[in-house]
């Protein structure tokens, strides 16, 4: 075989051909752009659009700050990215579940965990079983605020830890429970030794506490209790780097509500030694820095200088600003994916003008869904009638959404007794003698671009069926406050969901009033076929179950179901990584710096 001498030379002027060319875009692009360049240092650089104000992760307070938190704490297992399956973190594998055959709790559902070898706490002693249970005790604690964690343990009777190999215990329910292995696996865990170094609770039992009588026939008698929850409470495990203390791979550096928070990996980090075996456990910033940056103005300037790693929640007319722009996807792909989050407008039940739920209807009939969805959301947000999540196989789908009908909802108001009688275009009514006018507050995130759009428009159109909404604008840190101590007629906000299975115990149960029961609706049909669906293994029924739920609240409409957005985060292209539907959409840990 001869080879022909003048392929060479044309496989020659093609490759120089090409270079050109590609040397060319790469000079108009330099001209367009300037010259692309990235950061070389490890150090993530994240925005949050609220401040974090505790990263003391059991207590009440803005996702923020368990986002933040979830570096320095650990649970026993977490969600996968991708899946959103259960996979180890602290403990070694996910363990099935098993009848107890014999013995004094023979006939409980039992798990049996055990916890790495390899993990250890800060001051190098073991991680065991006893701060498992101590975590327990704490979310038990009658003085702490913890109401909306209490109901996940409901079933749970006990936790042993063996005696002979304190890194192994057995968790014991008296009946299934639909989220019985998710709730033990999705609780922060505690240094005993680090959060009660006198022992206070060791000396109380998990059983003493979880019974609410005897638990305060033990604080009454025990002053330490009290005591000791004062101090779990302070500032000084809130914010204070000396005091806070996890499992995880990162160290608090610096807090500062203004600036925010700097987190640093720790340099002999147990789960390093265990990596190789569960991927889950890789850490690879070597800084994680959270900048609170409300105005988006601010954080888009900072996110062009490429000074932001990671910049979430964008509002979806900038995230479409920015997907076009001609030079930004040269430093950051622009991701949209979804949510497990749906958006509402929580009524408060409680307050007379609330009550009926004809009012509510009305209010849900006097959105403008279509507007809200393709103008302010771009559509990048979809209708949902129920809390339950559109992607769920459990949605029910036969629902029809409320829709936008201004006759029907002063229609409804007319059923209710409110008419506009003196002509000034607000309904009003008598009541105990006096004449009121259908008036009423909608709380919202002022800084956020998209909920203060939304508030306006629910504020117009409620007005042509008859609502005066009066929009108040606050922080997020406040509203969660105000609808927890129910000190709001109606508030904008979103519910971040479990990936799982859905428990509307916490949010819709006449006992969680005055915890996770924002909107202190109470029925005794709901509460029966919550506790029903709680305990159902047969996956057939409990969709059922589902459903009914889902047409009850329909009907009632104690909160206006929306629609589930999109997330939409800007991720520098200097890193490989990992996005999610579950919330906050990323894992900081990770984010893997391009070599």
């Amino acid at each position: 075989m001869t080879l022909d001498s003048k392929k060479p030379l044309l496989v020659l002027f093609w490759a120089v051909l090409i270079a050109l060319a590609l040397d060319g875009c790469g000079s108009e692009e330099t001209a367009r752009c300037g010259k692309i360049t990235f950061k070389p240092d490890n150090v993530l650089t994240v925005r949050m659009e609220a401040a974090a104000t505790s990263l003391n992760p059991i207590l009440p307070g803005p996702g923020y700050n368990r986002y933040v938190a979830a570096n320095l704490y650990q649970t026993l297992a977490t969600i996968e990215p991708q899946t959103l399956e259960l996979v180890p973190m602290l403990v070694e594998k996910i363990p099935a579940v098993y009848t107890v055959k014999d013995g004094p709790r023979a006939g409980m559902l039992a798990y049996d965990f055990s916890i790495y070898q390899e993990a250890v706490w800060d001051n190098g002693s073991p991680i065991t079983g006893d701060d498992v249970l101590f975590s327990l005790k704490v979310i038990h604690h009658p003085l702490l605020p913890l109401g909306e964690w209490v109901g996940y343990f409901e079933h749970l009777k006990a936790l042993e830890v063996d005696a002979q190999n304190p890194k192994r215990f057995t968790a014991y329910f008296d009946q299934f429970y639909i989220l019985g292995l998710e709730s033990l696996c999705q609780f922060p865990i505690y240094p005993a030794y680090q959060y009660d170094p006198q022992g206070v609770l060791a000396g109380v039992s998990l059983a003493d506490l979880q019974d609410r009588t005897r638990a305060q026939q033990v604080v009454a008698t025990n002053k330490d209790l009290a005591a000791w929850a004062e101090a779990f409470q302070a500032p000084r495990f809130a914010n204070d780097k000396t005091a806070i203390s996890g499992s995880g791979p990162y160290r608090l550096e610096r807090f500062d509500v203004d600036q925010g928070i700097v987190l640093v990996k720790k340099s002999n980090w147990w789960g390093d030694r265990v990596a190789a075996r569960n991927r889950y456990l890789s850490a690879f910033p070597e800084r994680i820095v959270y900048r609170f940056i409300k105005e988006e103005a601010a954080a888009e300037s900072l996110l062009r200088s490429g000074d932001l790693d990671v910049v979430p929640a964008l509002s979806p007319a900038k995230f479409v600003e920015m997907k076009q722009d001609s030079c930004l996807p040269l430093r950051y792909d622009m991701a949209l994916v979804g949510a497990n989050t749906y958006a509402r407008v929580l009524c408060n039940t409680a307050r007379p003008a609330l009550s009926d739920k004809r009012v509510r209807q009305a209010l849900a009939h006097a959105i403008d869904y279509d507007y809200l969805i393709n103008t302010v959301w771009e559509g990048m947000a979809e209708r949902c009638v129920s809390p339950v999540h559109p992607a769920k196989p459990f949605y029910a789908r036969s629902l029809k959404p409320y829709a936008y009908d201004v006759n029907r909802a002063r229609q409804l108001l007319a059923e209710a007794g409110w008419t506009d009688s003196n002509g000034d275009g607000i309904a009003d009514k008598m009541t105990n003698g006096r004449r009121v006018s259908l008036e009423v507050s909608l709380l919202t995130a002022g800084a956020s671009p998209v909920s203060s759009a939304t508030a306006k428009s629910i504020q117009n159109t409620a007005r042509a069926a008859g609502f005066a909404v009066n929009v108040v604008e606050d922080d997020i840190r406040v509203i969660a406050q105000k609808t927890r101590q129910g000190d709001y007629d109606l508030a904008l906000t979103s519910v971040v969901l479990f990936p799982g299975l859905w428990d509307p115990y916490q949010s819709f149960h006449s006992k969680s009033i005055g915890s996770g029961n924002r909107s202190a609706f109470a029925n005794p049909e709901l509460d029966r076929l919550i506790e029903s669906l709680r305990t159902e293994p047969d996956e057939s029924k409990r969709k059922d179950y589902y459903l009914r739920i889902q047409q009850l609240l329909y009907d009632e409409q104690p909160e206006i179901f929306l629609y589930a957005p999109q997330q939409r985060i800007a991720v520098s292209r200097r890193f490989d990584y990992v996005l999610s539907t579950n919330r906050p959409g990323y894992y900081e840990p990770y984010f893997k710096l391009k070599k």
